[in-house]
């Protein structure tokens, strides 16, 4: 396939339109090996990390190949995230298996990746992560995009369109309100959180798909984009090679993303939705009987970027409606249809690419289900609601921002602390299992490094 002639032209016209907000001057994660292909900063496509700038949002639009062609030992990078967990209150037999009550470190998890080129001529890169899970001690392969990008016109407006393979619905996306790449972006393995999840956050892994997007600007400032995907659970013995498991879930999986993008100044604003439904096995046997649960969710980002501040705003709220004949035929749920919610509201302050403050806060409402949620199965909601929600605050610290040492300039690292408080845990603020316990009895404190190399 060959480019149009209007190539150079459209290119520039991306370019121009995407990059409008990063005047004066990733996750993918922000990774070594992006830094090392295109030869700028981390800085230069996200606002610490993993946040993406407009410039990040391009490169990974156009297939992960800037400034590369072929693989290089440069395309490899490693993770680590090492941390120190402190709770309010002691975890009667441990925070995690082999772990103490209180107080502990741990090495979260340690990643090794491929990022970057793998044709560059026609387009072709990758974002491929495997990891090693440091608390459950266990190999998996993690967040993977390998796509195929190309450039056309469309109604006489520059378009990108590709073609992706990955294994992780939104983990394709561009900003970072999906739950793939929204925040937490360094969740605490140890500590406590919501006894459920909407499917859009729990699939990450255990399926794969492929997929298709494309981005019409129709403007100089604004941008249109869509994708979808269609996924199926990996099956049994995949699953386990891979370090996912066995996860039944019958049929196709669709998925589908629309959003705007209006850039101006230094400044862009994001308007989307996102779906996705499927039908999971609870029983965890294939062609059993299975439930049902369809995604709809919407979301918005705005980020002002200069050479001493960058500033992101993201909102994002998922709707889950929830059929469960499967479950309650087996006794794991009390209701036939329930509902899930999910909102998370996050503002991030970045000054000079070194010090950086987020707040955030989240919320997880459903419908009460004893068996679902309460203590007849296991759980520990005496009322059998989910309804989870926290408050956290991270300061940040990034030496290496701008350029990493000078025997490896490419490394990058991320010194935190985060601060959560919980008004409300597994469904109510005190008392929530029957035995006297408090939600802010799993307030934390999270410290640590996350170090890329």
């Amino acid at each position: 396939m060959t480019q149009p002639q209007n190539s150079h032209i459209a290119r520039n016209l991306i370019a121009v339109a995407m990059i409008a907000s990063a005047v004066g001057t990733r996750p993918a994660y922000a990774i070594p090996a992006f830094a090392a292909q295109t030869g700028e900063p981390c800085s230069a496509c996200h606002i610490g990390f993993p946040q993406l700038t407009p410039y990040g949002r391009e490169f990974k639009l156009e297939g992960y190949v800037a400034g590369g062609m072929f693989p290089d030992y440069k395309n490899f990078a490693l993770m680590s995230e090492i941390g120190f967990t402190h709770v309010q209150n002691k975890v009667p037999g441990g925070l995690a298996p082999n772990y103490p009550s209180n107080n502990a470190w741990s090495v979260q998890q340690t990643s090794l990746f491929y990022g970057g080129a793998l044709y560059a001529p026609i387009g072709l890169g990758a974002f491929i992560q495997a990891t090693y899970n440091g608390v459950g001690h266990s190999f998996s392969w993690d967040n993977t995009d390998i796509r195929l990008a190309r450039l056309t016109s469309l109604f006489h407006k520059p378009l990108f369109y590709g073609f992706t393979f990955n294994n992780n619905p939104g983990v394709t996306d561009l900003w970072n309100t999906p739950p793939a790449w929204g925040y937490p972006f360094l969740p605490d393995a140890l500590g406590g959180g919501p006894p459920a999840g909407v499917q859009l956050a729990s699939l990450g892994g255990q399926v794969m798909g492929l997929g298709g997007y494309g981005a019409l600007n129709i403007s100089l400032s604004d941008l249109l984009y869509a994708e979808a995907n269609v996924y199926q659970s990996l099956p049994n013995n995949l699953g386990h090679t891979l370090g996912a498991g066995y996860n039944p879930i019958s049929g196709a999986i669709p998925y589908g993303r629309v959003a705007w993008q209006h850039s101006w100044a230094s400044n862009s604003f994001e308007l989307g939705a996102i779906g996705l439904q499927d039908h999971p096995i609870p029983s965890g046997i294939s062609h059993q009987q299975s439930d049902t649960k369809t995604d709809i969710g919407l979301d918005s980002q705005f980020q002002l970027i200069s050479g001493t501040h960058a500033f992101s705003l993201q909102a994002a709220y998922v709707h889950e409606w929830q059929h469960l004949p499967a479950s309650v035929a087996l006794g794991q749920a009390s209701n036939m249809n329930n509902t899930l919610d999910t909102i998370t509201l996050t503002a991030s302050y970045l000054y000079r690419q070194k010090y950086g403050i987020t707040e955030t806060f989240s919320d997880l409402m459903g419908s009460a289900d004893a068996n679902l949620y309460g203590l007849e199965n296991g759980g520990d909601s005496v009322n059998g609601k989910p309804n989870t929600s926290s408050f956290t605050t991270e300061l940040d610290y990034y030496p290496w921002n701008n350029g990493g040492p000078k025997f490896f300039p490419w490394a990058n690292a991320k010194f935190f602390v985060e601060g959560i408080v919980f008004p409300t845990y597994h469904g109510a603020s005190s008392n929530y299992d029957g035995n006297g316990s408090s939600a802010n009895g799993h307030d934390l404190i999270f410290t640590g490094i996350w170090l890329a190399f």
